[in-house]
Parts: structure tokens; sequence; C-alpha cells
């Protein structure tokens, strides 16, 4: 079952939305400030192997943005919370953009619970000579251009198309406008939240997956997150050609293959 389910958290202040399929050791994949319109095709791939789990952040789907401001810890806490009630003890994590900053933020709080860890493009670091993007200030089609490698391939300008219908139409609008707002929180005007003070405490085995074109957090972030994790059993970075911000959506198998032959391999 693939399909959008329900969960209520803290007594019903949060209604939380999640995909959930496979079966095996549980994967925990946290999306990005694009959200989680469906269970992707690499999330397909990827239960073929685990039981995969992908909540949707509040604002994005799930409800109680209004609780977390710019307090980066309670919207930690809250996720490991969400997994907690989903009965998730030591899952993988997988976290791309907004939600590597997050998945990277868990297994600094939580290091015995990870059993590894996949950053895909993510957030939460600040490089003075190469800053990240701010995407929240860009058109419709200058964000196409920066996340996309090919902004004129299909998979982009799908990002561009909305539905004929009118009502249809502004609800994705709106929709995009409040994952927004809620990613603003904690990436605008600076991703920097103090997450280099806290990497050092990941122990759990780390894939750094990078988009070659990314230029909504360039690659020489991939070295930062390197340098930083100095705890990790092995820190890895895998840079894919082709690809921009959404590997996972642009390399599909190539980002899966990497992912898989990370996460299944014997510690």
């Amino acid at each position: 079952m693939n399909g959008l389910q329900t969960l209520a958290l803290r007594n019903g202040l949060f209604t939380v939305k999640y995909y959930h399929h496979g079966s095996g050791t549980p994967l925990v994949y946290l999306h990005g400030a694009g959200g989680l319109p469906a269970f992707t095709p690499d999330l397909e791939i990827l239960s073929g192997h685990f039981a995969v789990t992908a909540p949707l952040h509040p604002g994005f789907g799930s409800t109680g943005e209004e609780q977390f401001h710019e307090d980066l810890l309670k919207f930690t806490l809250y996720t490991w919370d969400v997994l907690d009630a989903l009965g998730i003890k030591e899952p993988v994590l997988v976290g791309h953009s907004l939600g590597g900053m997050l998945a990277a933020e868990m297994a600094a709080i939580e290091p015995r619970r990870v059993k590894k860890l996949v950053l895909v493009g993510p957030a939460g670091l600040w490089l003075d000579d190469c800053p990240t993007a701010d995407f929240f200030a860009m058109t419709p089609e200058e964000l196409v251009q920066a996340v996309f490698h090919d902004p004129q391939s299909d998979v982009a300008q799908a990002f561009l198309s909305l539905p004929p219908d009118t009502t249809a139409a502004n609800e994705v609008m709106l929709q995009r406008l409040k994952g927004f707002a809620m990613a603003g929180r904690f990436l605008w005007p600076l991703p920097d939240r103090g997450l280099s003070e806290r990497l050092y405490r990941i122990t759990a085995p780390t894939l750094l997956l990078w988009g070659e074109a990314d230029k909504i957090v360039p690659v020489p972030y991939a070295r930062a997150f390197q340098h930083l994790l100095t705890s990790s059993e092995e820190v890895k970075a895998q840079i894919l050609p082709r690809a921009g911000h959404l590997p996972l959506l642009e390399q599909t198998q190539a980002a899966t293959k990497a992912i898989l032959e990370f996460c299944l391999e014997e510690a």
C-alpha cells in the first residue's frame, strides 16, 4: 500500500500524512522543499529492498507548521516522534535538501538510532565563497533553470505544468506556497542553523549524493559535509553526472543504485 495514510500525533495536535510501502529494514525518506505529491519512482525502487516510509512535513500535507517557527530542534524532535509512533526504531535515513538537513539533525541528536544516513544535496551549511541559491525569490521558470541539469527535459517541463482546471491549478499553487513558507522558516535568509556545530555527533555510515549540476546547493558543499562528519564510521561522496538538485528525479536509476549499493552493503 503506497497511498497516503494518516497518523494522529501528540493527542491530535498534529495530523501526519505519510506513504508506506515495502518490507524489511525500515528506510525513512525525508523530502525537500518541493514536497512529495506522490510515491515517486525512486521510492518504488527502494521499496523493493526496504520498508519505505515517507512522511510529509507540516505545511506540505501534514498539519502543525505554525508550531515550529524557526525552531529546528522542535522540527527534529517532531520527526523522531513520528517515527516512534510508527514503531520505527533504527531506520536508514534518506533526506533530500531540506529533508537532508533534517536527517542530519536527527542523526546528530540520536546517533545510535540511525543505521545508515544518505544525504542528497542537503541544505544546512553556508559557505561565504559559494552561497546557496535563494530559490524563494525565483520565478517558476528561473527555478527550473536552477534545479534541473536539463531545463528542457520532460521532467523539468512537467514541473512547470499546471492542471487545466482553474480550481485545481490554484490549489497546486497554494500548496506550493504553503510548502515554501514552511521551508523558509529554516532555509531563509540563510540555511545555517548551527548544523555545522553538530555534524561531529553523527556516527552512522554516511553517503553524500550530489547532482554535478546542482545550482541550489552546489557541489562544494559535499566537501564541506565530508570535512565536518568527523565521527562517522564511513563517509562516501558520490557526484552524479547529468543531474542537478533533483538527482533522484533526473537520474533515478543511477541515484537509487548508489543508495542501494551503500545501504545494502554490510557494515
